[in-house]
């Protein structure tokens, strides 16, 4: 009785794995999508509203979803808080506590620094293009993402379920 009950222990143990690492690549797709979401609201603060920065980012950063929420709230609160912070090391303070939430490429880390210098320095009409060019890379890295999703997401459930039926064989 005793074997069984850990051969399910076991079995639930790895299956919860392989869950919890197919779930990061589905968390990595939605954050691109609301990523585009959040910097087109931002692009409407910025170009209709004409709302100062940090305004505009704390509202962006209320209106988003909660995985992409840290990047616009902290890169907003630095802002506010400190004097003599440039845009861009606001943004870069937000991006790294994004990534504390989702874990991010190098090369999805300096786009969105990359982003983040055209920030604030720029007239309006700089930093709109700036807004849609990175618009643009983001659903570029989204469609990676999805593929990369569908590739592994499968593949994570299965292999941990099979390495925990495995070992449930070794220990019997």
């Amino acid at each position: 009785m005793l074997k069984i009950l850990g051969a399910f222990c076991i079995l639930g143990g790895c299956g919860y794995i392989g869950a919890r690492i197919s779930r990061i690549y589905k968390k990595r797709t939605e954050l691109f999508r609301f990523l585009q979401n959040g910097l087109a609201l931002l692009e409407t603060e910025i170009n209709y509203a004409s709302t100062p920065l940090p305004l505009a980012l704390e509202r962006v950063g209320k209106k988003i979803n909660k995985d992409c929420r840290p990047l616009f709230v902290k890169a907003a609160a630095v802002l506010q808080e400190k004097k003599g912070v440039t845009a861009t090391e606001a943004w870069e303070a937000g991006v790294t506590a994004l990534c504390h939430e989702v874990p991010l490429t190098e090369e999805e880390k300096e786009l969105l620094f990359i982003f983040g210098h055209g920030l604030g320095g720029s007239d309006k009409e700089e930093q709109i293009k700036n807004i849609v060019l990175t618009q643009k890379q983001l659903n570029l890295l989204e469609k990676v993402a999805e593929e990369e999703q569908v590739r592994n997401q499968k593949m994570w459930q299965y292999l941990s379920f099979s390495i925990g039926a495995v070992i449930v064989l070794i220990l019997i």
